[in-house]
């Protein structure tokens, strides 16, 4: 192999597939970005058997060839050479990085063992990356961290309306539901994105300029963006729960409040957070106080004005689960649907409708 390339266009092509790589004892291979050239085209590849993502530049190409390099060496390399333009020429064992007064040897990997990295066949369908990635991030930090049950480890994607795309994470003990805008958009049936790949793929929607094609089989889904990046994910075979069965249908309490009061509130608490982290609600009709006590620091209360209809209540919480969904929501005020005590609490925003989250009080 012997290419010339546009040193920016290297390191923005090796930083986004270089991210995919890993460490792995028995295959080396996979901490390495596999160089492939073809004509005037370069393919920089990169998988760690969950995802795999490949990126397609032009190139001046002197002669055809595969290498499988080191991803993190050749990034921080390409990273510190300043000239314009990089030259890349596999030589025996090694592939030589040349610039206009540099030169750098990094020792190559046997390309051999390298996988394929699937391709969907199926039609694809034109999709909005920014609200698929919000989608996403929104939904996947309620994901299990456990592997026990990878159902509970992935984002859940359905059409719950046409025109739209529903992402669903839970862990057993809270729920995140986001439903966004996707126009024309076509899903046949529901799929499971383990949650890291997920939260990589709404990285590449981030950072890549033109809207994706979307594509779903039996086993994969992949993302084609007209930049000629490709990036596919494994999913995850099983069933998601039907989680509309743990959602309350009749509520005793709503409460209406700043978001930014409560936010604020738990900062304060989260100095006298016990080793359950438990935060305690009391809900009455003109506030709703946020307590903490820790037996080895001390305790504190803060209270938030709110308009509550119903009845009062007091409930306790793992105050991370009730503050985290904070920051997801729009808009300066949110409401908080309880159901009573040992029951769920959701919250939604005030004028929000596209969200949802449920969250599990505590017994303690």
């Amino acid at each position: 192999m012997h290419v010339t390339i546009e040193r920016e266009l290297l390191l923005d092509r090796l930083e986004l597939v270089g991210k995919i790589s890993t460490k792995h004892v028995s295959l080396p291979v996979l901490q390495c970005v596999l160089l492939e050239t073809k004509g005037n085209t370069l393919t920089l590849k990169a998988t760690n058997l969950e995802i795999g993502i490949e990126s397609s530049v032009d190139v001046k190409t002197i002669e055809d060839g595969t290498v499988a390099v080191p991803a993190g060496t050749l990034t921080q390399t390409v990273q510190y050479m300043s000239q314009k333009e990089i030259t890349l020429r596999a030589e025996e064992g090694v592939l030589v990085v040349e610039g206009s007064g540099s030169e750098t040897n990094i020792k190559v990997i046997p390309h051999e063992e390298f996988p394929t990295i699937p391709k969907i066949e199926a039609p694809g369908q034109t999709l909005n990356k920014s609200l698929f990635a919000l989608g996403i991030k929104t939904a996947s930090f309620a994901a299990s961290q456990s592997s026990i049950k990878p159902e509970l480890g992935s984002v859940y994607i359905l059409q719950k309306k046409e025109h739209s795309l529903t992402f669903v994470s839970t862990d057993s003990f809270r729920l995140m539901e986001k439903t966004v805008p996707q126009k024309g958009v076509i899903l046949e049936d529901s799929i499971l994105i383990p949650q890291k790949n997920a939260i990589e793929l709404a990285r590449v929607c981030d950072v890549r300029d033109g809207e994706p094609e979307f594509r779903v089989n039996e086993n994969q889904c992949a993302l084609s963006f007209p930049d000629g990046v490709y990036i596919t994910s494994r999913l995850t075979a099983g069933s998601f729960p039907d989680y509309n069965q743990i959602i309350p249908k009749e509520y005793s309490t709503h409460s209406t409040l700043l978001k930014n009061d409560l936010a604020h509130s738990f900062k304060k608490t989260s100095i006298f957070l016990n080793k359950f982290m438990q935060v305690t609600l009391h809900v009455t009709q003109g506030s709703v106080t946020v307590s903490s006590n820790s037996g080895d620091v001390g305790t504190t209360t803060e209270s938030v004005s709110a308009q509550t209809e119903g009845e009062d209540l007091t409930v306790s919480f793992n105050q991370r689960y009730v503050s985290e969904p904070l920051s997801h929501i729009a808009g300066d005020s949110i409401v908080m649907h309880f159901a009573g005590l040992g029951r769920p609490l959701v919250i939604q925003g005030v004028n929000d409708e596209s969200l949802r989250y449920l969250v599990m009080p505590m017994n303690k």
